[in-house]
């Protein structure tokens, strides 16, 4: 038993020539369950599947709303840039998801897209604004001109809302976004566009 055991120790000639013929099957299972990672078109679904919202859907949607905005009479005739205020998305759907991103993608479209012919207010940075206007008239920063706070002539609004159904372990969601452009003096609906997806699946996809 105890010579049986001394020849089964790694440390000797018959346990290493063992462990080198081990050795290679060890690593290709490693290697056989390593998970790969790179890069895919955002305009295309990727593999992993889901119902939800996805990259394909943000940048089709930012590119069919900034279109249509940008037609719009009250933008596309107005005699100087109109100014913009986006407001949050009302998300309604079953999706816990960041909303911002749609007004992000929105806001950078419109920007290059629009050449000047709009121009967006910051009003999520208005607290911090007001401090730096105060401090440069109170001369604790300089200044090189004073100017007035602008009023926004337009509101940019959006709606998320969905229809979910499900059996078993498959899965069925219509989503429809909804966006709108307010008059701000007399909260007139000048512009409202929708874009509608509605998709198929199994259960197990995890949206964050």
């Amino acid at each position: 038993m105890l010579r049986a055991n001394r020849l089964s120790t790694p440390g000797t000639l018959p346990g290493l020539l063992l462990l080198s013929l081990l050795l290679p099957g060890l690593l290709i299972g490693c290697a056989g369950g390593e998970k790969r990672s790179g890069r895919v078109d955002p305009d295309v679904d990727d593999a992993l599947g889901g119902t939800g919202i996805d990259s394909a859907d943000v940048r089709a949607i930012a590119d069919k709303m900034v279109g249509r905005i940008l037609s719009t009479p009250e933008i596309a005739r107005a005699a100087n840039a109109p100014t913009i205020v986006l407001q949050p998305v009302d998300n309604g759907t079953r999706f816990v998801i960041d909303t911002d991103i749609l007004l992000l993608r929105l806001r950078g479209e419109l920007g290059e897209r629009a050449s000047g012919r709009v121009r967006f207010l910051a009003r999520e940075n208005l607290a911090q604004i007001e401090q730096e206007r105060t401090a440069k008239r109170d001369g604790v920063f300089t200044a090189s001109s004073e100017k007035s706070l602008l009023g926004a002539d337009f509101f940019l609004t959006g709606t998320l809302r969905s229809i979910s159904k499900a059996r078993g372990g498959d899965r069925s969601d219509y989503i429809l976004y909804s966006f709108t452009l307010i008059d701000a003096e007399d909260s007139t609906i000048v512009w409202e566009g929708q874009h509608e997806v509605k998709k198929v699946g199994t259960r197990g996809t995890i949206y964050r």
